[in-house]
């Protein structure tokens, strides 16, 4: 079966957990198309992959600050040319025979799908209508954006519900599922051996969840002994003249297996990474921001579900975490307390049920 799968423009956490679901789906024989801006990298299990835009989610001045009006001007512009873009994919979707569309969780993906007479299920733990409610007072824009939005995800055939969510009330079907990982391809001594950490050394992943470093002090990690640092560009910058850092370049792929071998993980805490963490066992210090509503959701999964410190954002940006790492380090990696781990395999499960109706057709 073919599949067009309209996958979130936000950061890169939407597109680093579909990875598990387009490598299933490819398994199986079905051919997955996807669109979205996010790295080709994240794509390799593709059918083919169209790089443009189908949502923006938020904006983003850095990894921690949003601009809301910027947002608002944006989505304004893109409905007023949507009607062109549906008109276009409906008909890609016709040509190429696809029978399902899926949605990680740009809502025009809906109004495609209906366009194209196939079915659509939305995949994920929040959705934008939701996330722009939290923005009305400060931005009278995004009510009719909300009201147009919720629309199209009403259209929408039903939606798998992740773990750590808000009420999906737009949708008439609703299944909730597991958790979207990756599951490690490299143990963790061999991610410790390509990036050179002593044996005796604990090792911690500095990450914003494929954003930039951003304006966070990371130089007081400098007197800290018996510990490798995983960091990205931007944080390198500060500290690469010191032997216990390493870089790890934007362009890596499979960074699950970096927060599976970590120690400890250090950053903002986003969807992806959040998921990552606790289906992987890993420990976490952690950021997140008051002006973003799914925080909720972020920090209530982590105190309940991994070996966790929050830490407030301008004491984070200060470096005001460092003595932390050896407190979490100490203690032991949590269980999995009943978190099912099997969201890509129920996306599979509807994928081969549909495709045995078209079949039978």
């Amino acid at each position: 079966m073919d599949i067009f799968f309209y996958v979130s423009s936000h950061g890169y956490g939407h597109a680093a957990r579909q990875q598990a679901v387009l490598r299933l789906l490819k398994r199986a024989g079905h051919r997955v198309h996807v669109r979205s801006a996010a790295p080709a990298k994240f794509f390799r299990h593709a059918a083919s992959h169209t790089p443009a835009y189908y949502d923006i989610g938020m904006l983003q001045h850095d990894p921690l600050r949003y601009d809301v009006a910027a947002t608002a001007t944006w989505y304004e512009a893109f409905i007023r040319a949507e009607d062109a873009l549906i008109r276009q994919e409906a008909a890609a979707i016709r040509q190429q025979g696809a029978a399902l569309v899926l949605s990680d969780m740009p809502p025009v993906a809906c109004a495609i799908a209906l366009a194209a007479g196939v079915p659509c299920y939305v995949l994920s733990h929040f959705l934008w209508d939701w996330v722009y409610a939290h923005y009305t007072a400060e931005e009278p824009r995004f009510g009719p954006i909300i009201a147009h939005i919720t629309r199209q995800y009403a259209s929408a055939s039903g939606a798998l519900r992740m773990p750590f969510a808000h009420a999906f009330t737009a949708f008439g079907q609703v299944q909730d599922v597991g958790l979207f990982i990756n599951a490690a391809t490299q143990p963790p001594d061999m991610v410790r051996a390509v990036f050179g950490v002593p044996d005796d050394h604990h090792l911690a992943l500095l990450t914003m969840g494929g954003h930039g470093w951003g304006q966070a002090d990371v130089r007081p990690l400098l007197a800290r002994r018996g510990w490798t640092f995983l960091v990205m560009p931007g944080a390198y910058e500060q500290v690469q003249a010191h032997d216990h850092f390493r870089l790890v370049p934007t362009e890596y792929d499979d960074y699950h297996n970096l927060i599976a071998a970590a120690d400890v993980v250090v950053g903002k805490a986003g969807g992806s990474t959040v998921a990552e963490v606790i289906g992987h066992r890993s420990r976490m210090i952690y950021t997140l921001t008051d002006h973003w509503r799914e925080s909720v959701l972020l920090d209530t999964a982590l105190q309940t579900h991994a070996v966790s410190a929050r830490v407030p954002l301008v004491a984070f940006e200060r470096g005001d975490w460092v003595e932390l790492l050896d407190e979490l380090v100490a203690q032991p990696r949590r269980a999995n307390a009943g978190v099912p781990l099997d969201g890509p395999e129920a996306v599979l499960a509807l994928a081969e049920s549909l495709s045995a109706g078209v079949r039978r057709r």
